[in-house]
């Protein structure tokens, strides 16, 4: 019986994020190095939860294959930016796991925005009519509720996960 090598290479996620405009790769020791765009397919999309100070939060997860590199961006479930690049892949008709997606963030007004390219094409949002937030009062205080708001975002990312192959969240 031969055994082959495993080529560990092909197996790493290089895990990132996008903050003050820019992709954030967190190398041990706390340092950080910074990229203008990340680019590649979308090979997944996926929602962990990740614990801090004892408490779940979740989180999604845009996997991008580029060759051998499987990059792995983190961003928070409510988060702004990810609405902005799920809703810009949802306009592209032809999304597939063949897709080139480059995302770009960008840094406007102390906000973090981006721009999503798919096959050279940048894209605009599938719609701009969200479901609005409501607010709740509850004893003296009031909070902002964005249930469904999110719940139509996980139904849009649902929808570009199965356009990629994945299956439902």
């Amino acid at each position: 019986m031969a055994l082959g090598t495993i080529d560990t290479d092909s197996r790493r996620k290089i895990f990132l994020s996008i903050s003050h405009g820019k992709v954030v790769h967190y190398l041990t020791g706390g340092e950080q190095e910074y990229f203008k765009n990340v680019e590649g397919t979308l090979s997944d999309l996926t929602i962990k939860e990740r614990s801090f100070n004892g408490k779940n939060t979740p989180f999604w997860y845009l996997d991008i294959r580029d060759g051998k590199e499987l990059y792995s961006i983190s961003l928070p479930y409510a988060s702004g930016t990810f609405k902005s690049i799920i809703l810009s892949l949802a306009s592209f008709q032809s999304l597939s796991k063949e897709t080139k997606v480059l995302i770009e963030p960008y840094e406007r007004n102390g906000y973090t925005k981006v721009v999503v390219y798919a096959d050279g094409e940048k894209l605009d949002w599938v719609t701009k009519e969200l479901p609005p937030l409501k607010n709740v009062t509850v004893g003296s205080s009031t909070y902002t509720d964005d249930t469904e708001r999110m719940n139509f975002i996980h139904g849009i990312a649902s929808q570009v996960r199965e356009r990629i192959g994945r299956g439902k969240l």
